[in-house]
């Protein structure tokens, strides 16, 4: 009786499982140099335009310039050109280099697309500038009307010199909250890549409103700015950095309060590649891929930490509905409860793929959806991206 009780309970909870998300939409665009304007997938998409698109990638950097999005509502893939040569043509001055007749035509690119919005009418990326002729490299933010389809705001971030043969730069999107039309991001540059004991990493954390873009912050590092995350309604970011467990080099992070100018640092797990603030912003929950450690902090005192042991293989951390934080896994969607962080139900991706399974590059539109992706799907075995709602 004892066992036909656990094997009836079994059911249930597996059957309660596969009924506990729906299916809103699937699809599959993969890297395609061959059409035009050509299609490069992203390799961390996100939601964009109010939760309404998802950006998927861009063109190629011999192409003209151009971004890719998927409509949810149309369930259609959409193009829209950026207009950089029209652009560069009417400020050459701004610029290294020219146009060129063959190969890469433009000596810009989108280093890293930031935020697009329809309701604000603005747009903003990363854009990086560099000549074949000279090692030197300029890099600028870019506001771009959509209204008017002009690019508007063009301020220059930062340059490498001619003569500086180490340092390297990156951008990384934090976030947009369309109240205010604000949005968030960060560059950096590291000046020596093999040197991982010196604190050599600038970061830059910028904030564009409207028209205008504001430093708000300074600091210097050993790592670089990773997988950063915004809380929109406490207008709190946090900046965590990578590291993997046998390498011994206690990652830190950041958890910047812009209205109190508040910016902690704080040490965190390893490789976090699963980083989700609570709906009110009161708790931070960060999850090691590597060790499956997840760490639980009050983002009012960073030492008050609640530790658990959940499982590796983690890409997302993020909550699809209210008392639901996923831990999105190779295996599954492992689904916690908040507070105590005791696991309440699994959702195995098999039940998605056929094939082999990684979900790196999954998102969450926070406590409304999942983008469940799989990068080793083929269009043999079906849609590698499906968006989840939990029911």
């Amino acid at each position: 009786m004892i066992r036909f009780s656990i094997f009836y309970f079994s059911i249930l909870f597996f059957t309660f499982s596969l009924l506990a998300q729906k299916l809103e939409s699937e699809f599959f665009y993969k890297t395609d140099f061959n059409i035009r304007p050509t299609f490069v997938e992203e390799n961390n998409p996100f939601f964009v335009n109010g939760g309404k698109w998802i950006y998927l990638g861009r063109t190629a950097d011999f192409d003209e310039p151009g971004l890719y999005f998927y409509d949810l509502t149309s369930k259609e893939k959409i193009y829209r050109p950026v207009p950089l040569e029209t652009y560069f043509v009417s400020h050459p001055t701004e610029f290294l280099g020219k146009i060129e007749t063959t190969g890469k035509r433009l000596p810009l690119t989108i280093y890293d697309f930031l935020f697009y919005d329809e309701g604000n009418h603005r747009a903003g990326f990363v854009i990086e500038n560099k000549d074949k002729e000279t090692r030197a490299k300029r890099y600028f933010f870019m506001g771009w009307d959509l209204s008017s389809n002009t690019i508007d705001v063009v301020e220059q971030i930062y340059e490498i010199p001619e003569t500086d043969k180490k340092s390297f730069a990156q951008s990384a999107q934090i976030g947009y909250s369309a109240e205010g039309n604000t949005g968030y991001f960060v560059f950096s540059v590291d000046a020596d890549l093999k040197d991982k004991e010196s604190v050599d990493v600038t970061a830059l954390i910028y904030k564009i409103q409207n028209q205008n873009l504001i430093k708000l912050k300074e600091y210097k590092s050993k790592f670089y700015p990773y997988t950063p995350e915004f809380h929109p309604e406490s207008n709190q970011l946090v900046i965590a950095a990578y590291a993997e467990e046998y390498e011994k080099r206690n990652p830190v992070g950041y958890l910047y309060k812009i209205d109190s100018n508040s910016f902690q640092e704080f040490f965190i797990p390893s490789t976090p590649y699963g980083i989700s603030f609570s709906k009110d912003g009161k708790y931070l929950y960060m999850a090691a891929a590597d060790t499956g450690e997840v760490r639980m902090y009050n983002t009012d005192n960073l030492s008050d930490v609640k530790k658990s042991k959940w499982g590796t293989h983690g890409h997302k951390l993020g909550f699809w509905k209210e008392g639901e934080l996923v831990w999105v896994r190779n295996s599954g969607l492992h689904i916690y409860d908040p507070i105590t962080l005791k696991q309440k139900k699994v959702i195995p991706t098999k039940k998605f793929y056929k094939n082999q399974i990684n979900v790196s590059g999954s998102a969450f539109l926070p406590f409304r959806k999942l983008l469940l992706r799989n990068i080793l799907e083929d269009v043999a075995g079906g849609a590698a991206n499906r968006i989840l709602i939990a029911d």
